[in-house]
């Protein structure tokens, strides 16, 4: 009950209007009142929260709220400075997840969002690159951007890669370089297994810049998905523990693994 009062104070505050990034003084400012020793108790219980991935910390004892973020708003993503895209010269590789049952929680990609900016190197995402429903990531020296977004109302998560030109689409260099998307679907579907009770459906999207555009401030996709061996006739290995391997320190040099 504690949490839930607190959440609802913060939720409501001035702090609301930093674009989900929080100073823990700010925090401790609007919650002082409810706690003996605010400074340590808030503390541990950000602590706690970073934990669970309802927050993330940034530098200089600020912490991120991915549920505080704003809604993409009516921008055009290609056109901004955010995906380095054109239809002639740009290379696109993108992955879907869709939702057979039609019904992705809305806190599933808010919960994905923390997960990512938590292993990824540090400005491979920002806030200022956020949203509530897509982020856009730059890999190789922002020369590679990705756009991952979610779309509750059709159920489907997209992963898509823009660069000049497709080598640059990889990350690493000579043996150990690996698809950057792929790297990214390999984190989400670890990141999925925690909702077990889903089942999603997973395609290719078309490599054709053509099929890929703005329309209404809004990236959108008008070409075919390419659907992937079912799960269920697809090797799973189980036992493969991420945190324990390590798979996100070799973002960039390479990973021996199917997917």
């Amino acid at each position: 009950d504690d949490l839930a009062v607190s959440t609802i104070q913060i939720d409501n505050s001035v702090l609301r209007q930093q674009r989900g990034a929080i100073h823990l003084s700010d925090v401790i400012a609007a919650l002082e009142h409810e706690y003996v020793s605010p400074s340590e108790h808030i503390a541990q219980i950000m602590e706690l929260l970073c934990g669970l991935e309802l927050c993330v910390p940034l530098e200089k004892k600020s912490f991120l709220f991915p549920c505080l973020l704003p809604p993409l708003p009516s921008i055009d993503l290609l056109g901004e400075g955010y995906l380095n895209f054109t239809h002639a010269s740009s290379a696109v590789r993108g992955h879907r997840f869709r939702e057979s049952s039609g019904f992705i929680p809305p806190g599933l990609f808010l919960g994905l969002v923390a997960r990512l900016f938590q292993i990824l190197a540090p400005g491979v995402m920002h806030p200022t690159r956020m949203w509530k429903d897509c982020t856009v990531l730059f890999l190789n020296n922002a020369a590679t951007r990705i756009l991952l977004r979610c779309d509750l109302d059709r159920s489907v998560i997209d992963v898509v890669g823009f660069a000049s030109s497709p080598e640059q689409l990889f990350v690493g260099a000579a043996k150990g370089q690996a698809s950057a998307v792929i790297w990214i679907v390999h984190l989400i579907k670890m990141f999925l297994r925690n909702y077990s009770q889903l089942k999603f459906d997973e395609a290719w999207m078309c490599t054709n810049p053509e099929c890929h555009g703005s329309r209404g401030g809004r990236y959108y996709y008008q070409g075919s998905e390419f659907p992937l061996l079912p799960k269920a006739t697809r090797r799973n290995n189980k036992s493969h523990d991420c945190n324990a391997e390590g798979c996100q320190r070799f973002l960039g040099v390479g990973h021996s693994l199917d997917v």
